[in-house]
C-alpha cells in the first residue's frame, strides 16, 4: 500500500509538473545518506553506540529505523491532497478529501500518528521535527475524508512501520529515549537525500534493490556537499613542520587521546590556537570526532582566525573548504552555491568551521533547526577561544552547550589566558570535573567520567616576558595635552602605538583631538559603529598596518575592545583605559607579540626599549566616596565594567608595580582582583556594589539556563530576534544608511539584502533615528538628517555638539 503515496513532487513555478517520487523511495534515499554518513564517519556511530550502550551495528539499526519513519505523516490524505492530481493517479478518483483550512504539518502529525500506535517516543519526536521542530501540543484530528481513504492511510502507516522493522532487523519498536545526535543527523540527511531525488514512480522495484542502487548516489552527494572528508594527517609536526613546539605545545604528547573537556590556560601569544588545532586533529585521528568548530567572541576575531587557520585546515582536509559563520559571513564569499555556505546553520557540518559564539549558542535555544547547529558541534571538537570574555548570561548558555557536548560523548577545548577560579570551576563542572592545582600555564583535562588531570610546565624552562607598566591620570580618562605630546614623540620616531578606549564615544573624541595635523604619520580609528562595508575595510587595514608582517614606520591606532582578542596585532606601546585586570592583560598580549630581532620581520623602533603598557586612571578622590559616587568615579568605564570593585582592585594592583613578568603574574593578578573577601582598606561601598553585581549575575546565568530548556514555539533561525536570545541587556538595532538623494550609502539596491547590509550599522536603541521598516527588520536613516556618519563612524548627537564647539 505504501506505493500509493508520493513523497516528493517536482516544483515548477509556472505549472504543476507531473513528475513525482514515491514516498518509500524518498524515505530510503534519506536513510541511505544517514547509513553512508555513519559508515564513513569515524566517530558518529561510535558516539551513538556509546549513548545507547549497544554494539555499533545495533545502534545503526535503531537510528535508521527512526530515520525511515521521518515522513510517516505523509501517509495521510491531507498531505497527499497537496497535489490532488498525483493522489488521484495513485489512489483513484472514487475517494474525496475535504479541503482542510488548517495547514497540515506532516512532521508533528506523523509523531501523533505514531504515538497512537506505540505511545510517546523521544527518538520518533526527534525525526518528526526534521523541518525545524516537533510541535507536540497541537490537537491532532484525522482528515475529513472518506472512511475507505482513512483506512488506507492507517494500513499504509502500519505496513511501512513493519517494513522498517524488518529492513532494520528489529523485532519491536525501540524505546531508547532521547538520542542527542539523531535530530540533526535526520534533518541534514533529509536535505541531502532530497537532493538525490530521481523521481521514481515505478512501483515494481523491490525496495531493498532500490536501496542498494541509492547508496552510491548518497555517498557522492555527501562528498559533493563537503560533509565527509578524509583526514590526511594529524599532530603538531604534521601541521607546522617548520616550527619547533614551544611552551604548552611541548605538552601535546602527554595529553590523553580520549573524549573530554580540555581547558588551556596560557599567556597570549603562546600558541594556544596552534596547540588546539594539533590536539583536535589527534582526536579526529583517534576516531573521537570528525571535524573542528572554533567559536570566537566577535566577527572581527572570527574573521582574523579564519584567515589564520586556512593553511592548517587545507593540510588536515585537503578536499574540504573551511566555513565561516556569523551575521555577515555570507557576504565575504563570492561563491555561496556550496551546500555548507547556504546558511550559517549548515556551516558547522563541514570539517573545519570558524564561527562567532552566538551562532553556537543558538544550538541550545528555542530556534528552528537548533539541533542542526548542536549536531555540528557535537560531531566535532568544539574549541572556544577567549572563554573568559563572556558575561554571566552568555556563560550560562555556554555551560548548556558544554553539557550537551558531554551528553553526546563529544570533546571540547577551552582557551584563555586570564581565567579566574570561580569561572574555571563552573566550566570544568560541566563534565563533572574540578581543579586541583594553581600552576600556570596549565592544561586541565576532564574525561567523560569526570576525572581531571593537570599538565603543567617547568617554570624554569619558560621564557619570561617583562612589561613595563605606568599609570597616567586625567580628568576624563583620556590622555592630557602633555601626555599626548609624549605619544606624538613616540609615533613620530617610528613607534607603533595603540590606545584602547572602553567606549566608541571616547575613541571618537580622542581621534578628533589627535587628528589635527600635528602628527606626520597616519592615525587609524577602529570600532564597531561603522557600516559593515566600512568596518570590513578598516579591519583589513588594521591587520595590514599593525599585524605580524606590517612595516614598522610609526603609526597610531585608536580603538575599542574590538582589538582586544584574537587579532594578531603587534604594538611597541599600548595605552588603555582602566578595565578589570584580566582584560588589561589580554590587551598586553598585543605588545611586542613577535620576536623582531634577527628575523625576516620588520624591526622595531628603538625609541622604546622595552614593552610599555600605560593605564589611564581617573584622578584619585580627595574624600570618601558613597556607593553612587563610586559608580561614577570611573566614568563610562564603570558603566561598561559594572563591578566597580574589580576596577578599584586593578588600580591598586597596578600602582604597586612598575613591571609585570609574564606568565608568572597571570595567576597572582587575577587571584588578587577576583578574591571573594574584601581586601585590606577596601571601602565598604565597593563590597556592596560587588554583592549587588553578583546577585544580578547569578540571575542572568539562571535566566540563560532556563531559556535553553524552554519548550516553546521557536523563532525562525533567520529572524534577527534570535540575537536577542544569545545576549543579555540592551541589544543593537540594524540601521540602513542612505544619502540625501535617497540612495544606499554604499550603493546598490535596497531590495537586495547584501547591498542593504553593506550600508547597515548596528546601534543601540537610544541612538536609532529614522523610519522603521518592519518588513526588513531595520530602520532607514538619512545621513546628515537622521544620523551623523563620517570617517569617525556614527557620532552621537551630544558628541557632535561637543566637537563642533571645540570643547
Amino acid at each position: 500500500m505504501s506505493y500509493k503515496y508520493w513523497g516528493k513532487a517536482k516544483y515548477e513555478p509556472d505549472h504543476h509538473s507531473s513528475e513525482y517520487h514515491l514516498l518509500p523511495y524518498h524515505c530510503l534515499d534519506v536513510a541511505a545518506v544517514a547509513d553512508l554518513w555513519l559508515s564513513e564517519s569515524g566517530s558518529l556511530l561510535s558516539q551513538i553506540s556509546r549513548h545507547l550502550n549497544t554494539p555499533p551495528e545495533q545502534a545503526k539499526s535503531v537510528v535508521l529505523f527512526f530515520i525511515l519513519l521521518h515522513d510517516l505523516g505523509k501517509f495521510d490524505a491531507r498531505f497527499q491532497n497537496f497535489r490532488e492530481d498525483i493522489r488521484v493517479s495513485l489512489q483513484g478518483s472514487e475517494w474525496e478529501v475535504d479541503a482542510d483550512p488548517v495547514y497540515y504539518s506532516h512532521g508533528p502529525s506523523g509523531y501523533k500518528q505514531f504515538c497512537r500506535l506505540y505511545d510517546t517516543n523521544e527518538a520518533m519526536k526527534a525525526v518528526a521535527g526534521h523541518h525545524g521542530y516537533c510541535d507536540t501540543l497541537f490537537d491532532y484530528h484525522p482528515p475529513e475524508a472518506d472512511d475507505e481513504l482513512l483506512e488506507l492511510d492507517d494500513k499504509a502507516r502500519k505496513e511501512w512501520i513493519q517494513f522498517c522493522l524488518n529492513f532494520c532487523r528489529l523485532s519491536s519498536v525501540p524505546d531508547v529515549g532521547d538520542i542527542p545526535l539523531l535530530a540533526g543527523l535526520c534533518s541534514v540527511s533529509d536535505w541531502i537525500g532530497s537532493s538525490i531525488t530521481n523521481f521514481t514512480t515505478d512501483s515494481d522495484i523491490d525496495l531493498c534493490d532500490y536501496y542498494q542502487q541509492t547508496l552510491p548516489r548518497a555517498k557522492k552527494a555527501l562528498t559533493d556537499a563537503g560533509i565527509i572528508n578524509p583526514l590526511l594527517g594529524a599532530g603538531f609536526n604534521f601541521l607546522f613542520p617548520d616550527y619547533q613546539p614551544r611552551g604548552i605545545q611541548t605538552l601535546l604528547g602527554q595529553l590523553p587521546l580520549e573524549a573530554g573537556l580540555t581547558l588551556v590556560e596560557s599567556d597570549t601569544g603562546s600558541g594556544k590556537t596552534e596547540w588546539a588545532l594539533a590536539y583536535a586533529s589527534k582526536l579526529i585521528e583517534s576516531n573521537l570526532a570528525d571535524g573542528i568548530v572554533f567559536g570566537l567572541p566577535t566577527q572581527a576575531t572570527a574573521n582574523g582566525l579564519f584567515d589564520r587557520i586556512g593553511e592548517a585546515a587545507d593540510k588536515l582536509f585537503p578536499d574540504a573548504k573551511p566555513t565561516l559563520a556569523h551575521g555577515k559571513s555570507r557576504y565575504l564569499f563570492s561563491d555561496e552555491s556550496g551546500f555548507l555556505h547556504q546558511s550559517n546553520k549548515r556551516a558547522f557540518l563541514g570539517s573545519v568551521s570558524v564561527a562567532t559564539i552566538d551562532q553556537i549558542l543558538m544550538g541550545v535555544l528555542s530556534i528552528r533547526h537548533q539541533f542542526v547547529r548542536s549536531f555540528g558541534t557535537r560531531k566535532s571538537v568544539l574549541i572556544l577561544d577567549e572563554v573568559h570574555s563572556y558575561d554571566a548570561y552568555m556563560t550560562g548558555l555556554i555551560e548548556q552547550v558544554l553539557k550537551g557536548q558531554h551528553e553526546a560523548f563529544s570533546s571540547v577545548i577551552l582557551l584563555s589566558a586570564t581565567l579566574h577560579d570561580p569561572l574555571k570551576e563552573a566550566l570544568l563542572s560541566c563534565y563533572q570535573g574540578q581543579s586541583h592545582t594553581k600552576h600556570y600555564p596549565l592544561i586541565s583535562h576532564t574525561s567523560l567520567q569526570g576525572t581531571t588531570r593537570h599538565f603543567s610546565l617547568d617554570h624554569s624552562s619558560e621564557p619570561t616576558k617583562v612589561i613595563t607598566t605606568q599609570c597616567w591620570q586625567s580628568d576624563d580618562l583620556l590622555p592630557t595635552a602633555d601626555q599626548l605630546k609624549t605619544v606624538r614623540e613616540w609615533v613620530n620616531q617610528g613607534a607603533m602605538v595603540g590606545i584602547i578606549c572602553n567606549t566608541v564615544k571616547a575613541a571618537q573624541r580622542l581621534y578628533h583631538r589627535l587628528n589635527d595635523g600635528s602628527l606626520n604619520v597616519p592615525i587609524d580609528l577602529f570600532h564597531a559603529r561603522y557600516t559593515f562595508s566600512d568596518r570590513q575595510h578598516r579591519e583589513e587595514q588594521v591587520l595590514a598596518s599593525y599585524g605580524k608582517k606590517a612595516p614598522r614606520q610609526g603609526r597610531l591606532l585608536i580603538a575599542t575592545q574590538v582589538v582586544e582578542q584574537s587579532l594578531d596585532l603587534d604594538f611597541d606601546v599600548l595605552i588603555s583605559q582602566i578595565a578589570p585586570v584580566e582584560f588589561l592583560m589580554q590587551r598586553m598580549g598585543r605588545l611586542w607579540r613577535h620576536n623582531r630581532c634577527n628575523t625576516e620581520l620588520h624591526p622595531r623602533s628603538e625609541v622604546v626599549k622595552t614593552p610599555l603598557f600605560i593605564t589611564l586612571l581617573p584622578e584619585p578622590p580627595t574624600t570618601a566616596l558613597t556607593k553612587q559616587e563610586w559608580k561614577q568615579h570611573y566614568q563610562d568605564s564603570g558603566y561598561v565594567y559594572k563591578n566597580i570593585r574589580l576596577l578599584f582592585r586593578t588600580e591598586v594592583y597596578l600602582k604597586q608595580r612598575q613591571q609585570m613578568s609574564f606568565p608568572a603574574c597571570y595567576r597572582e593578578a587575577i587571584d588578587y582582583v577576583h578574591q571573594v573577601d574584601a581586601c585590606d582598606d577596601e571601602p565598604d561601598a565597593l563590597t556592596i556594589i560587588a554583592e549587588e553585581h553578583n546577585i544580578r549575575a547569578q540571575g542572568a546565568n539562571y535566566t540563560a539556563r532556563l531559556l535553553s530548556n524552554l519548550q516553546s514555539r521557536p523563532l525562525s533561525d533567520i529572524d534577527p530576534r534570535c540575537a536577542l536570545l544569545t545576549r543579555d541587556g540592551e541589544m543593537s538595532e540594524s540601521v540602513v544608511l542612505f544619502n540625501a538623494k535617497g540612495e544606499l550609502l554604499h550603493g546598490g539596491h535596497f531590495g537586495e539584502q547584501q547591498d542593504r547590509e553593506n550600508s547597515t550599522v548596528a546601534l543601540t536603541k537610544k541612538h536609532v533615528k529614522g523610519t522603521k521598516d518592519e518588513k526588513n527588520y531595520c530602520t532607514r536613516a538619512v545621513v546628515g538628517k537622521d544620523i551623523i556618519y563620517n570617517e569617525m563612524g556614527v557620532i552621537e548627537s551630544d558628541l557632535v555638539n561637543e566637537l563642533n564647539t571645540g570643547s
